[in-house]
This record gives C-alpha cells, structure tokens and sequence, in this order.
C-alpha cells in the first residue's frame, strides 16, 4: 500500500528525495507531489512566486499523494494529518472534507 502523505522529514533524507527537483515522483504508478501546508503545488508556487523560493526555509513541504490534495486543501495541513495517524484512509479523509470520489483528481499512468 503506497503511503498518501509524506512530511519533508520523511521523504527530504530518502531515495524520495529526487522530487524536490522535479517537483513530485511516482510511486508504483501513484504521482506525488510537493505541496506547501496550503496545499499548493510547487509548480503552482513557482508561477506565482516568479523566482525566489517557492516554499521558504521552515515551513512544511510535504510529498502527497495527487488524489489527496484537494481534501487536503479543505481539511488543512494539521487536520489532514490527524486523520492519517487516526488510520483513516483516502476515501473516509475525502468523505470528511465533503469530497465525492468522482470529484477527485484523476491522475494519468506515465
């Protein structure tokens, strides 16, 4: 089972470590991106932002799950994770942020 979130502490020291260049990786055919605790991308980040650093020193960059962000922008960083450690899963998460399972994001296999 692939995990659905990552804190930078987890994945910044491992082999997952290769994302923070292409901003995500796969894990067995699941896309993962970096998100701020606001739940941006770091593709989005880096269009607003337009140099500089997309997320600054300090602040969380965690290693998601594509299909999760959205329930993790509704729910917020610190809610999101409380669910994780409370063993609940991807579907009962989106069922707590009002998310329908067609509504969530659709990810292609590469």
């Amino acid at each position: 089972m692939n995990p659905i979130l990552m804190t930078e502490y987890c994945w910044r020291n491992s082999h997952y470590s290769v994302a923070r260049f292409f901003g995500g990786c796969q894990i067995n055919g699941d896309n993962y991106s970096i998100v701020d605790k606001h739940g941006n991308t770091l593709l989005e980040l880096s269009i607003k932002k337009r140099g500089g650093m997309a997320i600054e020193p300090g602040e969380p960059a965690d290693l998601i799950m594509n299909k999760a962000i959205p329930a993790y922008k509704k729910l917020g960083r610190e809610r999101f994770i409380e669910l994780l450690k409370a063993d609940k899963g991807l579907d009962e998460i989106n069922k707590e942020a009002g998310i329908n399972k067609t509504k969530s994001i659709k990810t292609k296999k590469q």
